[in-house]
């Protein structure tokens, strides 16, 4: 179901570039970083999206996996225990987002609000120590702010950024910042580094 509504959403937004005569605004991005649920523990995020953006219009297909993590001992004598980390519970995001962008030379920073649904798994222990997993699905409102910086002008495409490649073109590398969350049942926000790829303005 999930990946049906991506697919969905892709073909829409690649149509709408086929119809375009300038390079159009797209790119892909994948992020790691922290995030935190509300009234409980934090953990690690991370995410991928694909945006696309018309006359500062911008819109974004995000799914995001945020695994909350913690540390537990694990009795090897009763005087040695070892801490090895451990996770409760995991959030699962697949989104679709509206927003604006602003463009300035080889930065660009936007904000998006959009909707979700969202799968929710507890992992627990029953009476014989046997872990099991309870899961819940609902709907949420996710929520970003990206920070990107790009080249300001056409070059060859440079792998690792250091090896160039070909023809002066379009596509290139980004890196950025992005701070992101959910607003659900199970609110969290977190922050994480991102890197993209792809048409990041109009050259």
């Amino acid at each position: 179901m999930k990946k049906s509504f991506l697919i969905v959403v892709c073909l829409s937004i690649f149509s709408n570039i086929l119809a375009q005569k300038t390079n159009p605004i797209l790119f892909f991005d994948l992020g790691l970083g922290y995030a935190k649920e509300i009234n409980n523990s934090g953990g690690i995020i991370q995410y991928g999206s694909i945006n696309y953006e018309k006359n500062k219009n911008l819109f974004t297909a995000r799914y995001s996996e945020f695994n909350q993590l913690s540390v537990k001992a694990i009795p090897i004598t009763p005087v040695t225990p070892i801490p090895f980390p451990s996770s409760d519970f995991k959030n699962t995001e697949v989104g679709i987002l509206y927003g604006r962008r602003f463009i300035e030379d080889n930065f660009a920073y936007s904000f998006s609000v959009g909707i979700s649904t969202n799968k929710y798994e507890i992992y627990k222990k029953d009476d014989y120590d046997k872990t099991y997993t309870e899961s819940k699905n609902y709907a949420g409102c996710p929520f970003e702010i990206s920070i990107k910086w790009f080249k300001s002008e056409k070059s060859p495409y440079r792998i690792y950024e250091l090896i160039p490649v070909g023809k002066p073109t379009a596509l290139g590398n980004s890196v950025g910042f992005k701070f992101l969350g959910n607003i659900s049942k199970h609110s969290f926000m977190g922050i994480g580094l991102d890197f993209g790829i792809g048409y990041h303005k109009e050259y």
